[in-house]
């Protein structure tokens, strides 16, 4: 199956010589129609919340203030993430295109473009962009002669993965601590310095604007009608071909993945288990992939699609060494405001580490109770889905766990 190019298609590194005909088409149809389109196209989050776009845009139209924001966000995070860094590097002029038809639907006249401190590529790129879109009048007064003001800023993000949550993201663009908010209020009525922002993921943005050029019949064609459109996947892991792929919803199965587009597992290794959408989904078992590529069908096999990061892990493993990994890292990312968050990952870790000498059935039934507790009590998406994966290795993979006092796995022959 070749990729369904609707975002990968006519990338634009370059200003000189970009029309910005998307943004004259938005300017023309009116803000209302705008946001009427965005909506009718089902378009969701491609951040991984999966919020309808749309709605968000025209909740943020209807609110009442002498000030609106926008903001891209292109701290990308998670780990086996790198769509929104592909995007930046390759289609920057799009992702700006995006930003200023979000920015006069919404009637805001001032934005912010967040990008991972350690995307140093993109960072590079998009600020040459912003400064020749300065120059060219494309950001300022009076853009296109329609009347229509915006200036754009770029912020570089500091190195905290809560970062990417748009509560979080916007304290640090405040100056404040990168922690998360509790909600509500929402950003789109309370967001950067207390007035109505918009939050939008680089994917989400270019969406939307391919879906302004290529049209919405066009759009609606693509997908199923809970997912519709195409996704940008980031595949890697244990797979012959790694790499950013665009899929059509609906029209490949998450086995088809692997062997259509990562061209199989390397070294011919059984295929242990595959995460979906990053490390705060949870994992799916060979028998588990003959789903189709969408939010449903993801949903119906017990998993989220998330971010889009599919991530491939062969028998040649270790799975306590795997839930360690991901268990540090959320450890670490936490922003300890809350107190089941900071203290319950920690003492995850520390009983996975005595687990390499084998666990009881006290030591599950301890893990997946802080979970839970964690799950309920997080303010942030964070904490709320930090022992998915641990979790779900544990319910899918627990007859491999031995009980204390022989091997806590049986030991993988490749």
């Amino acid at each position: 199956m070749e990729e369904t190019l609707f975002l990968k298609k006519d990338m634009k590194k370059e200003l000189s010589n970009y029309e910005f005909s998307n943004l004259k088409k938005a300017l023309k149809l009116g803000r209302e129609k705008v946001i009427d389109i965005i909506k009718q196209s089902g378009l969701k989050g491609r951040g991984g919340a999966g919020f309808p776009t749309g709605l968000k845009w025209e909740l943020a139209y209807q609110e009442e203030a002498d000030k609106k924001y926008i903001i891209c966000n292109g701290d990308e995070g998670e780990p086996g993430t790198f769509k929104d860094r592909y995007l930046l590097e390759n289609n920057p002029v799009k992702v700006l295109e995006g930003i200023l038809i979000v920015a006069y639907a919404i009637g805001a006249d001032e934005g912010y473009c967040y990008i991972r401190g350690e995307y140093l590529g993109p960072i590079n790129i998009f600020e040459k962009v912003i400064n020749e879109a300065e120059a060219t009048g494309i950001l300022g007064e009076n853009i296109l002669d329609s009347g229509f003001n915006f200036n754009l800023y770029l912020v570089k993000g500091a190195g905290a993965y809560v970062c990417g949550d748009e509560t979080s993201l916007i304290n640090s663009i405040e100056g404040k601590r990168g922690r998360s908010r509790i909600k509500p209020p929402y950003p789109i009525a309370k967001g950067l310095f207390d007035k109505p922002t918009v939050v939008n993921n680089v994917e989400t943005l270019v969406s939307a604007v391919e879906i302004i050029n290529q049209g919405l019949d066009k759009y609606l064609e693509l997908g199923t009608e809970n997912s519709r459109g195409t996704k940008l996947v980031c595949l890697s892991g244990d797979v012959n071909q790694p790499g950013v792929y665009e899929v059509e919803f609906g029209q490949v199965t998450l086995g088809e993945i692997i062997e259509q587009f990562g061209k199989g597992i390397r070294n011919y290794v059984p295929l242990k288990f595959l995460v979906p959408g990053g490390i705060s989904t949870q994992v799916l078992t060979p028998a588990e992939l003959n789903v189709p590529y969408t939010y449903e069908g993801i949903a119906s096999a017990g998993s989220a699609l998330g971010s889009g990061a599919v991530i491939v892990v062969d028998e040649g493993h270790d799975l306590v060494d795997l839930m360690l990994n991901v268990s540090r890292f959320f450890m670490d990312e936490t922003c300890g405001t809350c107190f089941p968050c900071r203290e319950g990952n920690r003492q995850v870790y520390h009983m996975l580490k005595e687990g390499k000498e084998g666990f009881t059935e006290k030591d599950v039934e301890l893990i997946k109770n802080v979970g839970t507790t964690i799950h309920l009590a997080a303010r942030c998406g964070l904490g709320q889905t930090s022992l998915n994966f641990i979790g779900s290795v544990f319910d899918k993979f627990g007859d491999e766990l031995k009980l204390k006092g022989g091997e806590h796995y049986v030991t993988s022959k490749y």
